[in-house]
């Protein structure tokens, strides 16, 4: 193709050699038409996709016309398929830009499959704009690999008052026991950083040692999704009536109570029994 930059716009036109012979399978050869046709529907899907103004489509349009003659078809033949081929693609784009909308306006969000249960929560999606895409957790390939053990286990953990079996719930994405290590020196150093120093400080309880008290009840990495399996284990517990007084909250996620089955409200070792089951 040839550009020609004028003062105020840019002009694309078809450029052909001067040796151009214009020959294409001639209209009274014996061949089947769709492959007689073929070389016109690419010079007029060339015309509408390249050239950008009135003067160089026409005269485009002429040159057409003349290769199309000079190889035995009849003129209102071309005529024809330009005007077939031009609303072809004029409702072909007309489709993907409303194909393009109608994907932009959907959002995926993937959830890990552990349960049937997790059809109760991805149900409230239905009649969104949200499409649900699910993961799993129990392929061959991961029940087949070797998994190493992790000797600084990071997660969602409990600690247990000495004195009132309360417990309190946190998460760290260290290992746990130097989180624990932490609670214990804001105590000795009579701070209320956290909950559970806040805990034994102001009812004058008893602290154990992290063999005793400390226990990761679920382990997972540092994130959005770590927040979640706290808050989640917040909202059990308190339910169940094991949360100390400093850490409960007012309010409950009714999308929690979804996640838990009937009985997992009430054990609170139910929950990792039905997660490792559907590993």
């Amino acid at each position: 193709m040839t550009i020609v930059r004028k003062t105020e716009s840019i002009e694309i036109n078809i450029y052909r050699k001067p040796t151009s012979s214009n020959i294409t399978i001639h209209q009274n050869s014996n061949h089947p038409q769709d492959h007689k046709d073929a070389a016109y529907i690419y010079y007029i899907n060339r015309m509408t996709e390249l050239l950008n103004t009135k003067h160089t489509t026409i005269q485009e349009k002429k040159h057409i016309l003349d290769i199309a003659r000079h190889n035995g078809f009849p003129k209102q033949y071309i005529s024809n398929m330009i005007k077939k081929q031009l609303t072809k693609n004029k409702q072909e784009l007309n489709r993907t830009n409303d194909v393009q909308a109608e994907q932009a306006k959907k959002k995926w969000i993937t959830f890990t499959y552990h349960s049937p249960l997790i059809c109760k929560l991805t149900n409230l999606f239905r009649n969104t704009q949200i499409q649900i895409a699910f993961k799993t957790t129990n392929t061959i390939y991961q029940q087949m690999t070797n998994k190493k053990h992790n000797k600084s286990p990071s997660g969602i953990y409990e600690i247990t008052c000495n004195t009132c079996k309360q417990k309190y719930v946190g998460q760290s994405g260290r290992d746990i026991t130097t989180r624990y290590k932490e609670h214990i020196r804001y105590i000795r150093t009579n701070s209320n950083t956290s909950a559970y120093a806040t805990h034994i400080l102001n009812n004058g309880h008893e602290y154990g040692t992290a063999q005793d008290t400390l226990r990761l009840i679920q382990p997972c990495r540092k994130g959005q999704r770590m927040n979640s399996w706290e808050n989640l284990y917040i909202q059990m517990y308190q339910q169940q009536g094991k949360l100390i007084t400093e850490q409960q909250v007012h309010e409950h996620s009714p999308l929690y109570n979804l996640a838990l089955p009937p009985t997992a409200k009430h054990d609170s070792k139910h929950l990792n029994m039905t997660q490792t089951s559907t590993r």
